[in-house]
């Protein structure tokens, strides 16, 4: 986590869930699929150089960079509402090292998880 950058970081979004999550004047920082295989901390500093051709899966991320708790819940409550099928995650000392492309592997992986942990 990179702090005194309180940005949210997304991708997949369209336009109108961007301005959706925004209206509060939170920073958006989008990701592009050629961002794939930056580190997280390049991408919350603004570094963007497209380096990746590689194809990511279809899915809406939305990633909390240097929110406190209490704005963290109340921006979950509003975006489970608003676009409910998104994978939320907030950025950890240990995220921020990662690529976006082995992020979302993991978040995915994690996600799936849970989900047969709630079947069985």
């Amino acid at each position: 986590m990179l702090e005194n950058r309180k940005a949210l970081l997304t991708y997949g979004l369209s336009e109108e869930e961007i301005k959706k999550i925004s209206s509060n004047g939170a920073k958006v920082i989008m990701i592009q699929e050629d961002m794939a295989e930056m580190k997280i901390k390049d991408i919350l500093t603004g570094f963007k150089f497209a380096i990746s051709d590689k194809v990511l899966p279809k899915e809406k991320v939305i990633l909390f960079n240097s929110y406190n708790d209490k704005d963290i819940k109340s921006s979950i409550t509003y975006i489970k509402k608003t676009i409910p099928d998104a994978i939320m995650a907030v950025v950890t000392n240990t995220s921020s090292q990662w690529t976006f492309s082995y992020l979302l592997d993991h978040l995915i992986e994690e996600r799936e998880w849970y989900k047969s942990q709630q079947k069985g």
